[in-house]
């Protein structure tokens, strides 16, 4: 006799499937608006991949406003990610060290009777992305008897990687040698800031152990504008001094468009030849801007003459929007045509401010991308004279970076005449 069949029970079994299946398609619909997850690996200190490669769709790139340092530290980081048609990913990097620093060792001299080395004081360079001690392997020496030992000392990384055993040799001398000042460079100030005096000075001794520098700054009055002379007296363990002086220019808080001209006209008589063309005489611009403004995160961006001459002449540091105003200031001086472009707002996180340049003619222009920020490490590349294919390609690296309207402005050349070989792949 056949079995019973329950009509009830299949029906409920029914009603349950389609309810869970209603349930799955609910959530597939709202995750559909979820970041993508991918994985990958890298060791620390190395760049981080090709979005591309990671994610295989046109227009990859990483969002800005990620702690870009995170390559050097061991752990597991979440970046974001998206593509030309505005999908979103979410990279999972975890970072791995397990290689050991690459040291070189150097020789070292410390003066009798006064104080004992530290293993750091025998690394003469050193191949390594994240923090690291170092420490001896023998005894040392008995620091009152002058002559050649041998040191073995070995260096460790922040993930426990060690550097095989790293020999190198101890002169203890009678030091009579006083220290010698390098660099003494003149200081800038506005009135009623606080000085940094001891900025920029290079002091070196010919053994180790600390150099203990006094400065006399009793000539200068910081609320009153003028030159100043600050002398510095330096002293090594062994008691041998020396002495050196420079000039501090204290300057009132208001800059002139004169001043600043003054001063990038200064810069020009040492940079510029009259042979240079305009290609010649902005890549000089570029060299000097860059190697002169040291990068920090923010700036007052009110005033452009203020910006340059900060940058330039006083603090010796900024952001991009310095680097922008040192660059319309040798623009305006040199009489080379430019325009002004400020990031799109909301494209990425923050604002960016660069110019391009004409090299060529009214007639026959040659316009360019000029940008003297420094760029983190991961997109080491001169931003001197770039075309709208090689920002393009660091867009695709770093979306919405060099975002702008650009209907708005000239095409570049279509000759490329700065190479940037790290974004060659994403042209």
């Amino acid at each position: 006799m056949a079995p019973k069949i329950n009509l009830t029970l299949i029906r409920r079994a029914l009603c349950g499937a389609l309810a869970a299946l209603s349930l799955c398609l609910t959530l597939a619909v709202s995750m559909t608006g979820c970041a993508k997850k991918i994985t990958y690996t890298l060791e620390a200190g190395s760049d981080l991949p090709s979005p591309y490669r990671l994610v295989g769709a046109d227009g990859a790139a990483y969002v800005a406003g990620f702690d870009e340092t995170c390559v050097n530290r061991p752990g597991t980081y979440d970046i974001p990610m998206t593509d030309a048609a505005g999908k979103r990913y979410k990279l999972k990097l975890t970072v791995r060290d397990r290689k050991a620093p690459v040291v070189t060792v150097r020789h070292v001299y410390y003066a009798k009777g006064v104080s004992t080395p530290d293993a750091l004081d025998f690394i003469g360079s050193i191949v390594e992305a994240d923090e690291y001690t170092a420490y001896f392997e023998c005894d040392l020496p008995d620091m009152n008897r002058i002559g050649d030992y041998d040191i073995v000392f070995r260096v460790e990384d922040a993930s426990g990687n060690k550097t095989k055993e790293l020999h190198s040799i101890l002169t203890v001398i009678e030091d009579n040698t006083p220290p010698a000042f390098l660099k003494t460079p003149e200081l800038s100030a506005y009135v009623g800031e606080a000085i940094a005096y001891r900025k920029g000075l290079v002091v070196e001794d010919n053994c180790g152990g600390p150099v203990d520098i006094q400065v006399d700054s009793s000539s200068v009055d910081p609320n009153t504008p003028g030159d100043y002379e600050v002398r510095f007296t330096a002293t090594d363990e062994s008691g041998n001094t020396s002495q050196a002086s420079t000039v501090i220019h204290v300057y009132e808080n208001q800059v002139t468009e004169e001043q600043l001209n003054e001063k990038i006209d200064a810069v020009i008589a040492q940079i510029i030849t009259p042979d240079m063309d305009k290609e010649a005489q902005l890549r000089a611009v570029y060299r000097y801007v860059y190697d002169h403004i040291a990068y920090t995160s923010d700036s007052d961006k009110s005033d452009w003459i203020r910006a340059a001459y900060d940058g330039l002449f006083v603090a010796g540091s900024g952001d991009c929007y310095n680097y922008f105003a040192a660059a319309i200031a040798f623009c305006r001086r040199l009489g080379i045509d430019y325009r002004e472009i400020e990031r799109t707002p909301g494209a990425a996180d923050g604002t960016h401010f660069w110019i391009m340049v004409n090299i060529g003619t009214a007639e026959e222009p040659r316009w360019y991308h000029f940008d003297c920020t420094h760029l983190r490490a991961s997109y080491s590349h001169s931003g001197c004279l770039l075309t709208d294919q090689q920002i393009n390609a660091f867009n695709r690296f770093r979306a919405g970076f060099y975002a702008y309207d650009s209907s708005q402005y000239p095409a570049t050349d279509k000759k490329i005449i700065t190479r940037t070989p790290d974004l060659e792949k994403f042209y």
